[in-house]
């Protein structure tokens, strides 16, 4: 994730035109336009800061390094991108926000001075340490609903085991698949259906945790050896990515067709999805090795790639689209593109180039933003 500090007033906003086709019942394409206004946080610290999930709201959650000495947990307001910092457990100096719900409810990590800890943070109450499983002594909350239910992963010398802690006080281990030592939960919808990632004999394998107490194993993409959870929506769909014979591909699971892999961008030779919205649009990251571009997937157009000439006229490379919440509203990972071009290697230059995060929101979601520049422009 990009370390970047938020300075409001010198924000970059763009409209950004994708263009989306479906398929109409006569089989002709069907062309429907989305404007996205982009808000660079450009990289003005050493400290910077990690903005990681978005909820419904638009409120952001994530890191930041420059309130003093450590790194603390904060919240972006959706209206007004005012941080609020959440603090750190007693004894600690660090904490980081990983999970937001639409009540601004947040789900971390923190450290106590000799280990990190899963926390659950709200308004009143501040941050509460979320207990570990019998045995552990570290672990992290990833992932919280909108009933403030929390998953996670607790570790110990017997390994990382998934947990799901709901707001009576219980932590339930999620336990793995048979003949698996360690598992780790990324993802928990409102029914408190949790999506992870579980070791079996024959690799590490995505996996659902029904309401049931069962654990589902969602395989693997055909000829792969390992697979991977990223995100759950409240469908029950589940995105991530596949490993095998050298290559890494996202996918999408359902009850009703399985896995199926989502493809890589034109050119790419790998992909990873890393979110999906109730409307199952899934964001993620596309690699070739020209490096890599950040996408955007739909079931009526596929994956198509979220840089366009109007990120390369920002002299900016979109990398990875991390969140994607019910609005469509995305958070991506840039940097700057060199000599205003994209599609250049990533060791052309002689130093990396920085890299910032941008928020992508649909113009149809919010009102205009007087005064600002317009530019709008086709991705194919």
């Amino acid at each position: 994730m990009p370390r970047c500090k938020m300075e409001i007033d010198r924000a970059v906003i763009i409209a950004l035109l994708v263009w989306i086709g479906g398929l109409v019942p006569t089989k002709q394409t069907l062309a429907q336009a989305t404007a996205y206004t982009v808000t660079e946080l450009p990289t003005a610290s050493a400290a910077g800061q990690i903005p990681c999930r978005i909820n419904n709201l638009g409120d952001l959650v994530g890191s930041t390094g420059d309130f003093g000495a450590g790194t603390g947990a904060v919240t972006w307001n959706h209206g007004t991108l005012k941080r609020k910092q959440l603090g750190v457990l007693a004894g600690g100096d660090y904490s980081a926000g990983f999970a937001i719900n639409d009540a601004g409810e947040v789900a971390g990590a923190s450290n106590t001075g000799n280990a990190i800890v899963p926390f659950f943070w709200k308004t009143l109450g501040g941050l509460q340490r979320i207990p570990l499983l019998r045995g552990d002594n570290c672990g992290q909350a990833v992932s919280i609903n909108r009933y403030g239910h929390v998953a996670g992963y607790s570790s110990g010398p017997n390994g990382a085991r998934a947990f799901l802690w709901t707001r009576r006080g219980e932590v339930r281990n999620l336990g793995s698949l048979p003949g698996g030592n360690y598992s780790r939960a990324c993802a928990v919808n409102d029914s408190d259906e949790v999506a992870g990632t579980s070791s079996s004999p024959g690799g590490d394998h995505a996996v659902v945790w029904t309401t049931d107490g069962n654990i589902r194993d969602l395989g693997t993409l055909p000829g792969d050896s390992s697979s991977e959870a990223t995100a759950i929506n409240n469908s029950g769909e589940v995105v991530g990515y596949s490993n095998g014979r050298g290559s890494v591909h996202a996918f999408l699971w359902t009850a009703a067709t399985g896995m199926q892999s989502l493809g890589v961008l034109p050119g790419g030779d790998s992909s990873r999805a890393l979110d999906i919205n109730d409307l199952g649009v899934v964001v993620g990251s596309s690699a070739s090795s020209l490096g890599d571009h950040a996408f955007i997937w739909t079931e009526q157009i596929g994956m198509v790639d979220l840089n366009s000439a109007a990120s390369a006229n920002l002299g900016v490379l979109f990398i990875e689209a991390h969140a994607i919440n019910s609005t469509g509203e995305i958070l991506v990972m840039g940097k700057a593109a060199p000599s205003g071009e994209m599609g250049v290697p990533e060791d052309h230059d002689c130093a990396a180039a920085p890299r910032a995060s941008f928020l992508l929101i649909p113009t149809s979601a919010q009102s205009k933003i007087p005064g600002k520049r317009s530019i709008r422009l086709v991705i194919h």
